[in-house]
């Protein structure tokens, strides 16, 4: 059976712009991807994909028509639109020609905490940007962290700009969400220590045991629960004029520092 058709249902339109906003996702289950390489990613994951839109030129390049082609083969439905059509559906700038419906994975605490040995956990504290929220991820899941947690009041991890930012690392690594005080009572319940990323902190303990690094919002820092309730607060050193780091660039170094 042929799975392509070169119309969006009227359906399909209002999904497709309705995922771009993060009561819509929660209410669905459902994300966007868009990318050739984050749409490969995503095939390439167990996540279920519902559909694919992708524009008339993308099967022109090889990359794009082997695409097509996994999809194809595993029974996705894929909507072939003139690349006008998709770059006003797009939901970020650029489009590389390809969106894809899926369904948003859901993780349990019980599920995602291993039962003993090291672990690194990162807790993002109303982190606002949703490019850094991605960026975050990616670099959570190349430095072997365990889990993300997105405590209430930060960017939604399946905007699509955080999507696509992740570069395939949120379809790896496990995402849970919840509030400060039930991710306290988790983590501690399961011996992490709980640190918080602060230009007032001190070195980075030696790698080892259980801890969870919380980084805070970009402008504001961490909310005043989170500092009243971490074991302690690190800090990457300065020894130049720049007042501070980028969140992720900061969590990058300290990550490093917690995973090696």
């Amino acid at each position: 059976m042929d799975q392509r058709r070169t119309t969006l249902s009227e359906r399909e339109q209002k999904q497709l712009r309705g995922l771009a906003r993060r009561k819509i996702r929660e209410v669905e289950g459902r994300f966007l991807a868009e990318g050739i390489r984050v749409v490969e990613d995503l095939l390439n994951s167990p996540l279920q994909t519902d559909w694919l839109c992708a524009s008339s030129t993308l099967e022109d390049a090889p990359r794009g028509a082997r695409l097509l082609g996994v999809a194809a083969q595993r029974g996705i439905p894929i909507r072939v639109v003139p690349e006008r059509d998709l770059l006003a559906l797009a939901p970020t700038e650029h489009s590389q020609g390809v969106l894809a419906v899926a369904r948003t994975p859901r993780a349990a605490w019980d599920e995602v905490l291993p039962s003993e040995g090291r672990s690194v956990v990162l807790l993002l504290d109303s982190v606002q940007d949703p490019g850094n929220v991605g960026t975050l991820a990616r670099t959570a899941e190349a430095l072997g962290v365990t889990a993300l947690v997105s405590l209430t009041g930060t960017a939604d991890p399946w905007n699509p700009k955080a999507v696509r930012a992740a570069a395939g690392s949120l379809f790896r690594l496990p995402v849970l969400a919840g509030d400060w005080p039930e991710a306290t009572e988790r983590l501690r319940g399961a011996g992490y220590r709980l640190l918080a990323a602060d230009a007032g902190g001190v070195p980075p303990p030696e790698p080892g045991g259980r801890v969870a690094l919380v980084m805070g919002n970009e402008g504001a820092g961490l909310s005043a629960a989170v500092r009243a309730g971490v074991d302690g607060t690190v800090a990457v050193p300065i020894r130049g004029r720049a007042e501070s780091l980028n969140v992720a660039a900061a969590a990058a170094i300290l990550l490093h520092e917690l995973t090696r």
